[in-house]
């Protein structure tokens, strides 16, 4: 019984000084001139003047920030007198940009919900280049425009099917150009489209995120609190980055999605399909 109270008493410990060390370093990475400090020595290192005169302030003040990164083990001071990252400040600075999006993302996620795997969450600071669009309407066109300039393929996740769309779908397939849709089991197909199930739909039991993409763009809607995806916002870019996260989560939903032909007699019950002639 004193060896187990011991083992609890060591391991309660090591984690208050684990998250000692994490607030130490968050401590250090709060005060925006030293974040400054390292984003400007990033890619090579410089010398104290340079940094003082490039982000205007004071020898005094630049002294004190480098002294900070220093004993915080983030940055070194070479033979020459030049300032760089040490690996484990490299390495803390990789995880930034997921702080960065996270801070300017924060407001939207108070009323939407980001409810997708675990390691999309890990790799969330690709998508920081990222560009808000507001209204459905503006969102709307800039799916058309963006399935109208596209060359390659067009990969769709959504709880519906944008009827306007459509004609642009059927161009496109004739152009010879990729399709792969994934929508609910629950979808209500636009009305007047003949059932013609294809190799290129796959179905969920739950759209979590909604995706529009093709080889130069792409944009995504997340759900409102309710759980509905509000399509009043979207988050779309063509950095590649986020160009590529939103591509892996696709393709992971995609081959969790089932083929329409695996349904069975359930695919009989929806009334119409987009890829109708």
């Amino acid at each position: 019984m004193k060896e187990q109270s011991k083992d609890i008493r060591s391991n309660l410990e090591e984690e208050v000084s684990n998250l000692m060390k994490l607030s130490s370093l968050l401590f250090e990475l709060s005060h925006p001139w030293r974040l400054k400090v390292l984003l400007l020595i990033a890619e090579e290192g410089e010398r104290h003047s340079y940094i003082s005169k490039k982000l205007k302030i004071s020898p005094q003040e630049t002294t004190r920030h480098l002294t900070r990164l220093r004993d915080a083990k983030l940055i070194e001071k070479d033979v020459q007198g030049f300032f760089r990252l040490t690996n484990y400040g490299k390495a803390v600075l990789t995880l930034l940009p997921g702080f960065e999006f996270l801070a300017e993302f924060g407001e939207d996620l108070m009323t939407h919900t980001l409810d997708i795997p675990k390691e999309f969450i890990e790799r969330i600071g690709e998508l920081k280049s990222f560009e808000r669009t507001e209204g459905v309407m503006t969102l709307f066109r800039r799916i058309e425009l963006s399935l109208a300039d596209a060359e390659k393929y067009m990969w769709y996740l959504s709880p519906e099917i944008l009827v306007s769309a459509v004609p642009i779908f059927r161009k496109n397939l004739e152009r010879g150009l990729e399709f792969r849709l994934i929508l609910p089991k629950s979808v209500r197909y636009p009305p007047e489209f003949e059932p013609k199930l294809r190799e290129h739909v796959r179905f969920l039991d739950e759209i979590k995120i909604s995706i529009g993409m093709t080889e130069k763009s792409v944009g995504f809607c997340l759900p409102a609190s309710e759980g509905k995806i509000d399509f009043s916002t979207s988050f779309g870019s063509r950095d590649e980055e986020f160009h590529k996260w939103c591509e892996d989560l696709f393709l992971y939903y995609w081959e969790k999605a089932r083929p329409a032909r695996e349904l069975g007699e359930a695919a009989k019950k929806y009334e119409r399909v987009v890829t109708s002639d």
